[in-house]
C-alpha cells in the first residue's frame, strides 16, 4: 500500500471506507442472494408439493367414488381408472400454466410412466427409505432451470384391484396387460406404486429472483453510498479541517518563531482536546523560549564581556564557543574557531595530549582537570607562545556533555599583529 502514501489523509480515509462498506455490500448482497433463492426454492417446492398433493388427493377421489357408486371399470371406462384420470388432467392443467405432471414407477403399464434417470434414482430412495415423502431437485434440461420434484404414493385397497392378484383384476386388465407380459400385477398393501413426479420450470421464479435482487442492489448500494457521503463528510468538516487549522498554525509558528499563535477548538471532542493541548504546549514552549532566550542573553553578555579567554568544546574537543577575548588571545576569529580541535592551540610540549588525541585524553585525565588549575602553554596563530592559567569545567546538553575552559594568561600576551 506505498502507493496510498501520496494521497492525502482524506483521500486514504474514504478509499478505506470505500473498501470497508464495498466488503460490507458484497457480503449483504451475497446473503440477500442466498435469502431471495431460498424464499423462491420454498415457494416453488410448495407449489409442487400444493400440486402433487391435489393429482394424488384426485387418484384417491375417483378411487372412493368409483367404490361408492359401484362402476364396474370395462375397456369403454378405461379412461375412469383414477390413476389414468389424475395423469390425464395434471397433464392438461399443467399444460396451461407451463409445467407438467405425470406418474412414474419402475413396474409401469403404459411407457408414458416409464422413469427417467432422475426418477429412477428418486424411486429407489423412496423404496429404502419408508419415511421419505418427498425429494426434489433444480436441473438444467435444454439450457432452462427446472426443479424436479416427486412424491410416492403406496399401494392401496383401490390400487390392488388392477394391480393385485391377477386373478382377481378385472377382465379387461387381463386381456390388455397379459400376466404373463406385464409386471405390474402382486402389489402388497402398502408397498411404494409409484410417485407423482412434477416438472416446474424456474424461468419465472428466476425473474422474480432477479427482480428482487435488483431492487436489494439499488437500495443497499444507496444506503452504503448515502453512508460513505455522510461519513466522508463528517471527516471532512469535523476532524481534517480542524486538523489542516491546526497543521497551517504549527507552520506559521515555525516560520515566524511566535508562540502566541492560539486556535479555538470547535468541539470538545477528541480533535478540540488535541488543539487544547497545542494551545497549551505553546504556552509552555513560548514560556520556555523566553526564559532560555533570557538566559542566552544574559550567557552572551557574561561571555562577550568577560576579560578572560572563554571556549567551550564537546568531549571530542571540537569548539563550540569563542568569545571575544579568546579571539584576542589566539588571534583567530570566531568564525575560524568553531569546529576546531582544541588541541591545536596547546604547545607540542603537552606531549600527551598530542599523542592521545583530545577525547582519549579527556576520557582518561578530565576528572584530575576539572579540580585544579594548571599552567599551560598555548599557540597564536601566528605560532608565537604564552603560558596561562587554565580551569576547566563540565556540563551536560542532551545526555552529552561539554567542557567549557577559562583561560587567564599568567603575563600580557603578545601584541596581535
Amino acid at each position: 500500500m506505498r502507493f496510498l502514501r501520496r494521497f492525502g489523509l482524506l483521500t486514504r480515509t474514504n478509499l478505506a471506507i470505500l473498501l470497508i462498506l464495498a466488503v460490507f455490500f458484497v457480503l449483504t448482497v451475497f446473503f440477500s442472494y442466498r435469502q431471495v433463492r431460498q424464499l423462491v426454492m420454498t415457494e416453488s417446492v410448495e407449489k409442487a408439493r400444493l400440486i402433487s398433493r391435489q393429482a394424488v388427493e384426485m387418484r384417491e377421489y375417483m378411487s372412493k367414488n368409483l367404490r361408492l357408486g359401484h362402476v364396474r371399470l370395462s375397456d369403454e371406462r378405461y379412461g375412469l381408472i383414477p390413476v389414468v384420470v389424475s395423469n390425464r388432467v395434471g397433464q392438461v392443467v399443467g399444460r396451461d400454466l407451463g409445467y407438467t405432471v405425470h406418474q412414474v414407477s419402475e413396474r409401469y403399464r403404459n411407457p408414458d410412466n416409464a422413469p427417467d434417470p432422475f426418477e429412477r434414482r428418486l424411486l429407489e430412495r423412496f423404496d429404502a427409505n419408508p419415511y421419505l415423502k418427498e425429494d426434489y431437485a433444480t436441473v438444467r434440461e435444454g439450457g432452462r432451470l427446472v426443479l424436479r420434484y416427486m412424491q410416492p404414493f403406496r399401494a392401496e385397497e383401490s390400487c390392488l384391484h388392477c394391480h393385485g392378484r391377477p386373478e382377481d383384476a378385472p377382465a379387461f386388465i387381463r386381456a390388455r396387460f397379459p400376466v404373463e407380459k406385464d409386471h405390474a400385477y402382486n402389489y402388497h398393501l402398502g408397498e411404494i406404486i409409484g410417485a407423482v413426479s412434477m416438472r416446474l420450470p424456474m424461468d419465472r421464479l428466476q425473474r422474480q429472483l432477479t427482480l428482487e435482487l435488483r431492487g436489494k442492489l439499488i437500495y443497499f448500494g444507496s444506503v452504503f453510498l448515502g453512508l460513505a457521503l455522510c461519513v466522508g463528510l463528517l471527516l471532512r468538516y469535523g476532524v481534517l479541517r480542524p486538523l489542516q487549522q491546526l497543521s497551517a498554525t504549527i507552520d506559521e509558528v515555525i516560520r515566524t518563531g511566535r508562540f502566541d499563535r492560539r486556535l479555538e477548538p470547535m468541539a470538545m471532542d477528541e480533535v478540540g482536546q488535541l488543539v487544547a493541548n497545542f494551545n497549551r504546549m505553546a504556552e509552555r514552549v513560548g514560556e520556555s523560549t523566553q526564559l532560555l532566550e533570557e538566559s542566552e542573553h544574559r550567557f552572551r553578555a557574561l561571555t562577550e564581556g568577560a576579560r578572560d579567554g572563554i571556549i567551550g568544546f564537546l568531549a571530542d574537543g571540537k569548539i563550540i564557543l569563542f568569545n571575544p577575548s579568546a579571539e584576542r588571545l589566539f588571534g583567530y576569529s570566531r568564525v575560524e574557531a568553531l569546529g576546531m580541535d582544541v588541541a591545536r592551540l596547546i604547545a607540542p610540549e603537552f606531549e600527551e595530549l598530542h599523542q592521545l588525541g583530545t577525547a582519549a585524553y579527556l576520557e582518561r585525565e578530565a576528572a584530575r582537570l576539572l579540580q585544579e588549575t594548571i599552567t599551560c602553554s598555548v599557540l597564536r596563530r601566528s605560532g608565537e607562545r604564552f603560558e596561562v592559567e587554565l580551569s576547566l569545567s563540565q556540563a551536560q546538553s542532551d545526555g552529552h556533555p561539554f567542557y567549557t575552559a577559562i583561560l587567564r594568561p599568567t603575563t600580557e600576551g603578545p601584541a596581535e599583529s
